[in-house]
């Protein structure tokens, strides 16, 4: 007989009760647990961090923040790579609150995540009052803004494996970089394409911000989710795909920016769609040797 499968909504509340009082405790260093980023316009890409390496980029099925956390945990076994930085995950962000509707049953990615970390925790500026500095409200998220949260804790395996609980020894932290995409923008009749520039331009400047915070906090790799994907947020998984293709390889202020970059989307997390055209299999078609290329030969690469 299979266990009896977690609520969600009782998952939230131990974590509430037991493991951030915990981790706040025992983990946290710092009280300023995040920084805002009002308008990354601000935020300039040094140029000494480009590479004149092709940046190399994976498409995987599963749960995003397992594999930024499984891929620091191999980098650092090879001698070689002791020394690299933790691998950032990219938060698909509510932009009114943080963690959205992570005490409900809600099964989405920021909502997964709360559950499983102190992600709210670290969020929510005034979570202690005690504390001095812990007075900053980063709600509502800027338009063109973002936060960059350099330590956040988790304790708990993802819904794919019924939230269990680590041992504390096993307790790790990744930075993460917290965004709101576009919500439920207006799409054409075909659903593949914006009805309205000005979506599709706030989108991708949207995810601008994901690619500025990182690169300018050191990160040259980078973990990326259903990042706007799914029902939630309804944006039109080919174009985003494409927008992504666009920003990392096309347009100057980050190419050659970052290494590499893995888009780790979750079945559970996105709607079912007709055929075999998932969300992961047109990101791994948008971003197949034969599509990417061509734009650096374009170019003179």
């Amino acid at each position: 007989m299979s266990p009896v499968r977690p609520k969600p909504s009782e998952i939230a509340a131990e974590a509430k009760r037991t493991w951030l009082p915990f981790i706040w405790q025992n983990y946290v260093r710092d009280p300023k647990t995040s920084y805002l980023y009002p308008d990354t316009l601000a935020v300039k890409v040094s140029s000494d961090k480009r590479s004149y390496h092709r940046t190399r980029v994976a498409v995987m099925e599963g749960d995003p923040v397992t594999y930024a956390l499984g891929w620091y945990q191999n980098a650092i076994r090879d001698p070689a790579h002791r020394n690299c930085k933790r691998i950032p995950v990219v938060n698909t962000a509510n932009e009114k609150r943080a963690g959205g509707d992570w005490e409900s049953g809600l099964m989405a990615p920021e909502e997964c995540f709360a559950r499983r970390s102190n992600l709210v925790q670290a969020l929510t500026m005034p979570w202690n009052a005690q504390m001095p500095g812990r007075h900053e409200n980063f709600y509502p998220i800027p338009q063109r803004g973002g936060v960059y949260s350099p330590e956040v804790y988790v304790f708990r395996g993802g819904p794919d494996q019924n939230y269990a609980t680590f041992a504390t020894d096993d307790i790790v932290s990744l930075p993460v970089i917290s965004v709101a995409p576009v919500r439920r923008p207006k799409l054409d009749e075909s659903g593949t394409q914006y009805s309205f520039a000005q979506e599709q331009e706030l989108m991708k400047e949207k995810m601008r911000t994901v690619l500025r915070i990182a690169a300018y906090c050191g990160h040259r790799n980078l973990v990326i989710g259903a990042f706007g994907l799914g029902p939630i947020f309804r944006n039109p998984p080919r174009k985003v795909a494409q927008m992504w293709k666009e920003l990392i390889f096309d347009e100057h202020e980050f190419r050659g920016v970052f290494t590499d970059v893995v888009f780790a989307i979750e079945s559970s997390m996105v709607a079912p769609m007709k055929g075999d055209q998932s969300e992961a299999n047109i990101f791994r078609d948008e971003f197949s040797p034969g599509r990417i290329f061509p734009i650096y030969q374009a170019q003179g690469y």
